[in-house]
């Protein structure tokens, strides 16, 4: 298919404008509430990460998913969902939803239509609506999944999010890092790189992305980061169109500096003053390293 065809279909399929009509919308109705923040660009080994800081995050009480699940006031926000966030359909099997607390415009839930668990293995279906998602958006994307309780996850109910990737980004700063060392396509590979533990599998652009391929990366890449560290390991995973990443998990923060997925895609939330002289202290791969595992270099692997 021609380069011009393409784009053609893409901006025929375009959910683009939906996104933000029910983004204003919701906003405007007060279903959505965007929370300002002060950015600024910090830069390791010749990448670049986005810090926010949102000192309102101090106020939000903090709680895992298991354990949120288990308090008698709990309220599943995704089941039913908030008409007002929801944004389409995604075949019988997911929806498309805007985040109610967000700190990025436009950031969007992928949820499960039936209750399923945070932390089960993404399947085949999963990777379809992902699909489905990002082949509609004109914008460059990161997908990311928080898994197990020290992965950053807070609801228990089984969901994805996609956040618009930086323009001045050509990947997530932990993909770029490990892009360098050119990895093999469809292996799962380490690269000396990165000082915290990963296992990322790079798509190339030769043939494209399926349902079946993305979970047969997942799942290869987490059968690998369940032999090293555990099948009851928490993860974080990021996938761009070019590459999927999973990071094992021994912590969810470091000296009060959360840490989800976010931090492995290139963005960091600080609350505090001291929070950000932390990071700058001690740089953010450190901080990463400190809440995932050190890296053991192991090559690539089918």
């Amino acid at each position: 298919m021609s380069s011009s065809l393409s784009a053609v279909r893409t901006a025929s399929k375009s959910i683009d404008g939906l996104v933000q009509q029910r983004y204003a919308r919701a906003v405007a109705q007060g279903a959505l509430l965007f929370t300002e923040s002060s950015v600024y660009k910090h830069r390791e080994q010749g990448e670049v990460f986005e810090v926010r800081y949102v000192p309102v995050l101090a106020k939000k009480p903090s709680s895992k998913p298991k354990e949120k699940q288990h308090t008698k006031d709990f309220v599943n926000p995704f089941l039913p969902y908030d008409e007002r966030l929801h944004v389409k359909r995604l075949g019988t099997s997911h929806h498309l939803l805007l985040n109610k607390y967000c700190v990025v415009p436009h950031h969007l839930l992928i949820t499960t239509a039936e209750f399923r668990q945070q932390g089960e293995p993404l399947s085949e279906l999963d990777f379809k609506a992902v699909l489905e998602t990002i082949d509609s958006l004109s914008s460059r994307n990161i997908v990311f999944y928080n898994s197990g309780e020290e992965s950053g996850a807070s609801q228990p109910h089984k969901h994805l999010q996609v956040l618009p990737m930086p323009e001045y980004l050509d990947a997530p700063p932990s993909v770029g890092l490990w892009l360098r060392s050119e990895p093999p396509v469809d292996c799962v590979y380490t690269s000396e790189r990165l000082p915290f533990a990963h296992f990322g599998v790079f798509f190339g652009d030769a043939h494209p992305l399926t349902p079946s391929r993305l979970v047969t990366a997942y799942q290869t890449a987490l059968d690998r980061l369940a032999a090293t560290y555990g099948r009851d390991t928490s993860y974080n995973m990021i996938l761009t169109k070019s590459a999927m990443m999973l990071f094992p998990r021994r912590q969810s923060s470091w000296n009060s500096i959360a840490i989800n997925s976010l931090g492995f895609a290139g963005l960091v939330l600080t609350k505090t003053k001291e929070e950000q002289e932390f990071l700058e202290q001690f740089g953010i791969l450190h901080i990463l390293t400190c809440v995932g595992f050190p890296h053991v270099v192991t090559g690539s692997q089918q």
